[in-house]
């Protein structure tokens, strides 16, 4: 994704939908000959597997904003396996030995397998959280090959990957892929970051399992994600005061009320929690962009019982705000998340005096997602965080539900003071 501030890992995984490009090319052809379903996700859209006479298939589909019909087809060629007749997608020898990873994203999901061997080149290695691949890349077993007009081709046809794991943006990427098919390299596309659903972008997990060759593990590991994602989400919605079924068991509760919306009775005390308000984001230069409703964060504001400060676009994309509109925003919102690069009050006000007068920043209720970051700035937010969506919704009951949840700290997300 598109550089900001010389943030590369930080780009990479977070505003593929704020700076946008496009590119022609060529689209790959998708085998038509069919099969039976051996994986079909429950929350990801971008992908499926299935099982053919020869060996299995990924399919993904639509791995970008406006996609439309796109679809790649990739054979997972284990123990020998040779592609069927006809088929003119990729193929892949499975478990794949040598990949490079265009997202720290994806490092993350294979590191989540436990297979970051794997992983021979990246893109912006400086902005990796994971410290075995950082450890790699400085002992010179990972290389860097750089990132959009700035790719090393002489450096990556040295490494000779298995795939090479990218995105698209508005497009396919006509060039990357150009140069990568007269080296004779395949490109797979993923399309993790257009997923809605946080747990849908944690199920590429799966999809990483079959390439890795560890999919009953990567299945496993979603399943507890998703186990405890879901559970998160149930506490919040019976704990929230706008729902009926916790004002029901309000009601019937028979010893009196204590204060603050609190009861003793039969089912033990029970207090009700109100909705925050919720704004996103910092102004870059003159435009501050916010997300639509469908969009992932906004989706994890809601499970975590927040409001969102600008919500009414029905869509998943990024769209660009006036300041004004921001400010008017603001000064409805008792909570702010992810103010661009600040790690201070006192540097979010130094950036733009008007911010002071902010509720989030009066009441000391700012926080950004870069309490685990590297020391060039890349934040595992948007590495591991895009899986363990558990973990970053746990952090946001956390911060809008003071006391909802028994002790323990955040682990994604600072506090500003």
């Amino acid at each position: 994704m598109k550089m900001l501030k010389n943030n590369i890992g930080y780009i990479t995984a977070a505003a593929v939908a704020v700076l946008l490009f496009s590119c022609g090319g060529g689209r790959p052809a998708a085998y038509t000959g069919g099969g039976d379903t051996l994986y079909l996700p429950r929350y990801a859209h971008g992908f499926v597997v299935e099982q053919l006479p020869e060996g299995r298939l990924l399919r993904i589909v639509d791995p970008w904003q406006g996609a439309e019909g796109f679809e790649q087809a990739v054979f997972l060629a284990a123990d020998g396996a040779v592609a069927p007749e006809g088929f003119d997608g990729i193929t892949v020898g499975v478990p794949v030995r040598n990949v490079v990873c265009m997202s720290s994203t994806y490092v993350a999901y294979i590191a989540e397998l436990g297979r970051t061997e794997a992983i021979k080149g990246v893109s912006g290695a400086k902005y990796i959280s994971n410290p075995e691949v950082r450890a790699a890349y400085e002992e010179g077993r990972v290389r860097d090959i750089g990132f959009d007009t700035n790719m090393n081709y002489e450096l990556l046809a040295a490494i000779a990957p298995d795939a090479v794991l990218a995105y698209g943006i508005t497009g396919e990427n006509g060039v990357m892929s150009g140069k990568l098919a007269q080296l004779g390299i395949d490109l797979i596309y993923i399309g993790d970051y257009v997923e809605q659903s946080p747990l849908g972008k944690a199920e590429w997990l799966v999809a990483f399992g079959y390439l890795t060759g560890r999919e009953e593990l990567a299945i496993e590991i979603f399943e507890g994600i998703e186990e405890r994602y879901n559970g998160l989400k149930s506490v919040v919605a019976r704990s929230v005061s706008d729902n009926p079924e916790a004002q029901a068991i309000m009601r019937d509760l028979s010893s009196p009320g204590t204060a603050d919306g609190e009861k003793d009775g039969p089912a033990g005390k029970l207090r009700l929690w109100d909705r925050p308000v919720v704004m996103l984001n910092s102004p870059y230069r003159d435009t501050w962009f916010v997300p639509g409703d469908r969009s992932y964060m906004v989706r994890l504001i809601e499970d975590a019982g927040g409001e969102y400060a600008c919500a009414g676009e029905d869509s998943d994309a990024s769209r660009p705000i006036s300041l004004e509109t921001a400010y008017v925003k603001m000064l409805s919102a008792d909570i702010w998340l992810n103010p661009g690069q600040a790690v201070t009050i006192a540097g979010l006000k130094a950036e733009n005096p008007r911010f002071a007068a902010a509720p989030p920043v009066v009441n000391g209720r700012v926080y950004n997602c870069n309490k685990r970051s590297t020391p060039d700035g890349g934040s595992d937010f948007w590495e591991s965080g895009a899986i363990r969506c558990d973990v970053v919704l746990e952090d946001l009951v956390r911060i809008f539900h003071d006391g909802l949840l028994d002790g323990g700290e955040t682990v994604y997300f600072n506090k500003l003071d």
